[in-house]
Formats: structure tokens, sequence, C-alpha cells
């Protein structure tokens, strides 16, 4: 027993070079897979991050949209409004009388909506007569797509006025892109209620 425990302690030698080398390669290659999920997974992070950013950013517009395209042409005291006094692929105009003053330029109802995508910002603006805001950035593209009551598209856009007085239905489109380069796109279309 006295001869191991000599040569237990006597062996103070330590790890080699080549063992050395050995050693900090595993773990220069166990830390560069490491570093390489996190970056992956971070990276996978923020491209859904975004995604989810721009969807519930257009379900919210969609949501406002919906509101005030179904209420175009709302007429309680039928004046004759026009619901779309515009119509064209990137400019829509949504008309009504919702408070029956036989007036569509009230500010506070939102009577008089107009939507805008500026293709040189990226953004989607609304205008309810009191100046343009911005509702979405960062977009590649908005469009506006108009329907009669077959479901068939009308192209001449502009729309001109025997066109407006047919549409039952607008779609709309829009398209962003995330920094990871995966374009998303979301649609919709909405059908005039008072068309």
């Amino acid at each position: 027993m006295t001869r191991l425990r000599n040569c237990k302690w006597n062996d103070r030698r330590g790890m080699s070079l080549v063992e050395l080398m050995v050693a900090l390669l595993i773990f220069g290659i166990v830390m560069g897979v490491v570093f390489s999920v996190m970056v992956n997974s971070r990276n996978s992070y923020e491209a859904t991050r975004q995604k989810a950013q721009l969807q519930q950013s257009v379900r919210a517009v969609f949501s406002l949209m919906t509101r005030e395209i179904r209420s175009a042409g709302c007429d309680p005291i039928q004046l004759g409004i026009e619901p779309l006094p515009v119509a064209d692929a990137t400019v829509m105009q949504c008309s009504s009388d919702l408070n029956g003053d036989a007036d569509t330029a009230d500010l506070s109802p939102d009577e008089s909506v107009v939507y805008t995508f500026n293709a040189g910002t990226g953004e989607l603006f609304r205008d309810n007569g009191s100046g343009p805001v911005a509702i979405l950035r960062g977009l590649q593209a908005a469009a506006f797509s108009y329907f009669d009551d077959t479901g068939n598209e009308l192209l001449n856009v502009p729309l001109g006025a025997l066109d407006r007085a047919l549409v039952r239905e607008v779609g709309v489109t829009v398209s962003g892109q995330t920094n990871d380069g995966d374009t998303v796109t979301y649609a919709t279309r909405i059908s005039l209620r008072n068309g």
C-alpha cells in the first residue's frame, strides 16, 4: 500500500502540450456550436417577433378599415351619399353620414376617411380630415382592389363614377419584409353594407 501511495503523489506531470491543445480544440468546437445555436435562436426569435408585430398592427388596421368600409354609404336621410368617392389602387376614400346630420364632413365620427399608401416611405396613411396619420409603417406594398356583386374585380382603376357605383367589396392587401428577408403578405376583402 505504501508503494501505491507514493506513486500517486509522485506523478505530478500534468497534461502534455498535445493534450492541452486537443482539450482547447474540443472546447472551441463546443463553444462554436453553442454560440451558433444561440445566434440562430436569436435571429429566429427576432424574425418571429417582427412578423407578430406586423401581424398585430395589420390586424388592428384591418379592423378599423372594416368598420369604416362597411359603414361607407350610410345615408339615413337619403341624400345620395357616394360610399367611395375615390377608388384607386393606392388611394381610397370612404364617405358616410353616421350621425344623420346631412353632412359627411364631420371630424368626430370619421364620416369621410381617406386611406393613402406612399410607396416612397412605405407608409399607409389615414386622414379623417384632420391631417394624414401613418397607421402602418415599413410596408413594401399596399393596394386596394374593388369587386362587384358577382365577385368580379373592377380593373380600370381609378374607378369612374359608374364603376364606383358597382363596388360591393373592397380588397386590401399589404406586404412587409422582416430583417431576415422574409416577405409577409396579409389580405382581406370587406363587404360594403350600404352599397
